[in-house]
């Protein structure tokens, strides 16, 4: 990932400290964004419940559902070996109770065919005992560039 654009997500998904509004939930979810961003999957896999689902629909490279920690991480190993170059934006978030909505942009290259790709999608985070518990990304394309 670029390193540009990772720091500002990551700055974007800090709990602040001197905010009320920032919660627990808020904490878990800036950790798995790190974890990702390190390649680190087992420490993402630790953020995540062990019936963690994972719906990913709209980025046909990586769409699919996934139930369980092993199968998660499983796909997200894969998926995020798909791309590279990747520019993530967070525009907005939303929390509320045990969810975390994300409204975010994103672009970068798929590996396989060397394909320019750029996307915004919502993903919504549910909470359970502190982790994880289920993951729902909704994705768009935005531009693609002719092969």
């Amino acid at each position: 990932m670029n390193p540009e654009y990772t720091d500002k997500l990551l700055a974007t998904t800090r709990p602040s400290a001197s905010d009320p509004s920032s919660s627990d939930s808020q904490t878990v979810l800036h950790a798995a964004y790190a974890a990702i961003i390190r390649g680190d999957f087992d420490a993402l896999g630790e953020s995540m419940t062990d019936d963690v689902e994972l719906n990913i629909c709209g980025f046909p490279a990586t769409d699919g559902n996934w139930r369980g920690r092993n199968d998660v991480i499983t796909a997200a190993r894969r998926n995020y070996a798909q791309v590279e170059n990747q520019q993530p934006e967070i525009e907005a978030m939303i929390s509320h109770g045990e969810s975390i909505a994300v409204l975010l942009r994103e672009s970068g290259v798929l590996k396989s065919s060397g394909q320019a790709y750029s996307i915004r999608g919502v993903q919504w985070f549910t909470f359970a005992d502190g982790k994880i518990r289920k993951i729902d990304q909704i994705a768009a394309s935005i531009w693609k560039v002719a092969d």
